[in-house]
């Protein structure tokens, strides 16, 4: 009698996987704010290298902090929501154009300052401590493996 092989057939296309929404009470420097988010947590956020969005008039440039938990073993980044430079290509001469000098990752959500991931499919952000008065909790939000804003995270993970 023969043995059939049964393979466990993984579909790593449709993951959805949550993020973190950070918005802040008051606009506050970056440098600042990162000072004291570090200081209520153990596990340090430092400025790693900016994730670039290429456009048809503009390249766009979002910060990206990261840090590492050594009690989870997680890797955590904080992703600025709205572009912190935008670098002209070409001159516009269309009248009503969709692309400004100024973009979010998350067009739909423009109240959004950061975007937290985290290295675990299962992220628990509640690990992470928010300084008192500059933001309000974070709020978790589904994102589907099929948009560009997932495939981007995954290209800079």
């Amino acid at each position: 009698m023969k043995i059939k092989k049964q393979y466990l057939k993984l579909e790593v296309d449709h993951i959805e996987i949550s993020i973190g929404l950070i918005r802040l009470t008051r606009p506050i420097p970056e440098h600042e704010l990162f000072f004291f988010i570090n200081k209520v947590n153990q596990f340090q956020f430092k400025r790693v290298s900016d994730i670039l969005v290429k456009g048809e008039y503009f390249d766009y440039s979002f910060s990206r902090y990261q840090a590492y938990d050594r009690a989870t073993k997680n890797c955590y980044s904080l992703i600025s929501n709205k572009s912190i430079l935008a670098v002209e290509k070409k001159v516009q001469n269309l009248l009503f154009s969709d692309e400004s000098n100024i973009k979010y990752l998350l067009n739909l959500h423009e109240d959004v300052d950061y975007l937290l991931t985290n290295s675990d499919i299962f992220g628990d952000f509640s690990l992470i401590l928010l300084p008192e008065n500059f933001a309000f909790h974070i709020q978790e939000y589904p994102l589907s493996s099929e948009g560009e804003l997932y495939q981007l995270i995954q290209y800079y993970e």
